[in-house]
């Protein structure tokens, strides 16, 4: 049965004897084939539902547990995001296995192209002839093993981050997941697939150890120049000279008890142990060299189960992944710790905010000393004293205050000082904090409240109020909760939406009398955002 037929994607299984030969199961739009995969025994894939990250479906799923037979469940994935593009209104789409068509549940033997797409099936045809195929994602796109432009980049991208690795922390760079698959199995890039997975063993033995190791590791390619951007089981890395081509980097570590752990996961019921693993070797790889594990078999069995020798073009991680290592993904605090580092490495900002501006003409000319807190590269510590005011900037990304610094030195600004300090560290904040020059200070914050978890906002106004006087003023923007669903110029870093009179109320709580607040859309446009801020004045009596 096809249990779920959707725009995005098309799932189902057969039913045959456990000792039947490998299942191969055809999608066709009308008399083509457009793609071809093979049944997996015992696959992950849920009875009912969808994929994360797929559209609600068009069709119901069944209802429950709808697999009854006796014998071995085999089930497979088409993803067809760009296949619609190809289908005129009414054509027929089927899915078939050894000369069967498979029922689609609730639809009979076929689905029916809701509408026409913007090409024809013989533009398809002839895509296919060109060395296109129907990719992983769903994409219609030219066969890895003939893109010799991303072969190129990737391969040179891989090579260069081997050797900061290897010089760096030690570590052996070897090709992992699918682009280890096609090695392996096909001698080299699987045809159908869309990125370069490489990995390392770490020496921790932990997962929190490995991730803030995988932290560095993101700084140092950032130092050198690579945008790098993490998820929760790796980094992506891109050549900046090369921005549509990357890798993928994953972190693996053996723990205490020397089973390998995978913090992106695997799909496979075998484990890898310290027994097991025999380092790395040397191979040649389309053109180029690359290392791969000795042990390489046993590791896919771990990725993809014992049957990893059969193509399966549909395979999907967020569907067939049976567990990962929990300890060791990035959390959300990481991966933002590593965003703020690549984007002041690779983004300036010249101008001072609009916040600044407005609070600078509230202060006057009386002599303060500004504490901007979260100031990134010191767009707004630079404004507050070129116009005269101590300012003591801090933020937790190294870069940051690098740059921050040299824009101070370029301006022969004596009176603008910038430590690295992460909010999140209580100690360290108190002790910053705690420095103390005489004068009235204006705790700044902008942007910063929403990009810090609640605990390390508590901890942050814990901090000021043991620090603050009669006089001392606390003034933030950022993000509420009525700014949650509007667009987002920058969406990958972490973002907490609170309610602002909610933290009005916290405030007076905590002693302070509210000067002014406003909570709107139009304080700081930026292209195409226009985001709801909270603005607040608020005074130590």
């Amino acid at each position: 049965m096809v249990e779920a037929f959707t725009e995005h994607d098309v799932r189902g299984w057969v039913s045959v004897p456990a000792d039947s030969p490998p299942t191969e199961v055809e999608l066709r739009l009308g008399s083509m084939t457009v793609s071809t995969t093979t049944a997996t025994p015992d696959g992950a894939m849920s009875a009912s539902g969808k994929a994360k990250g797929s559209p609600t479906p068009s069709l119901p799923p069944p209802k429950g547990d709808r697999r009854h037979s006796r014998q071995q469940i085999r089930t497979f994935t088409f993803v067809i995001s760009q296949l619609w593009d190809y289908a005129p209104k009414g054509t027929p789409l089927r899915v078939v296995t050894d000369s069967q068509v498979l029922p689609i549940h609730g639809h009979g033997m076929f689905l029916r192209a809701p509408r026409s797409g913007s090409q024809t099936p013989q533009d398809l045809q002839k895509r296919f002839d060109e060395g296109h195929l129907l990719g992983r994602t769903g994409l219609v796109q030219v066969s890895k093993g003939l893109d010799e432009e991303w072969q190129s980049a990737v391969g040179s991208l891989y090579e260069s981050t081997r050797a900061l690795l290897a010089d760096t922390f030690g570590y052996d760079l070897f090709i992992t997941y699918g682009t280890l698959l096609g090695a392996v199995r096909e001698g080299g890039f699987l045809a159908h697939d869309n990125d370069y997975d490489a990995s390392f063993v770490s020496s921790a033995t932990t997962g929190p150890e490995a991730a803030d190791e995988l932290v560095k590791i993101a700084k140092m390619l950032i130092a050198e120049g690579y945008r790098v951007g993490a998820m929760g089981g790796g980094l992506h890395v891109v050549d900046p000279a090369r921005p549509d081509h990357r890798i993928d980097i994953f972190h693996v570590y053996f723990d205490a008890d020397g089973v390998l752990q995978h913090p992106f996961g695997y799909a496979g019921e075998s484990q890898i142990t310290t027994a097991d693993w025999k380092g790395t070797r040397e191979i040649e790889f389309v053109g180029r060299t690359a290392l791969v594990p000795v042990c390489a078999e046993e590791l896919l069995a771990t990725f993809y189960g014992d049957d990893w020798r059969r193509p399966k073009t549909g395979f999907q991680w967020n569907v067939e992944k049976r567990g990962n290592d929990r300890t060791g993904v990035m959390t959300p605090p990481r991966i933002t710790d590593v965003y703020w580092a690549d984007y002041y490495a690779h983004h300036g900002h010249a101008e001072a905010s609009s916040f600044a501006h407005f609070v600078h003409d509230r202060l006057g000319p009386d002599s303060v000393t500004v504490v901007d807190i979260g100031c990134g590269d010191g767009r707004d510590s630079i404004f507050f004293a070129t116009r005269g005011r101590q300012v003591l900037g801090l933020d937790r990304a190294g870069v940051a205050i690098e740059h921050a610094r040299e824009k101070a030195d370029q301006a022969d600004l004596a009176q603008a000082r910038f430590e690295v300090c992460d909010l999140s560290d209580g100690a360290r904040l108190a002790a910053v904090l705690s420095e103390d020059d005489g004068r009235p200070r204006v705790f700044y914050s902008r942007f910063v409240l929403h990009a810090i978890d609640a605990r390390t906002q508590d901890a942050l106004l814990d901090s000021i109020g043991a620090q603050v006087r009669s006089g001392d003023l606390f003034v933030a923007e950022f993000r509420t909760d009525k700014d949650e669903e509007l667009v987002k110029a920058h969406p990958q870093h972490f973002r907490r939406y609170q309610n602002a009179a909610e933290f009005l109320a916290d405030l007076r709580g905590r002693g302070w009398e509210i000067d002014y607040d406003v909570e709107s859309a139009g304080l700081a446009p930026w292209g195409d955002e226009d985001p709801v801020l909270c603005r607040v004045i608020a005074r130590r009596p």
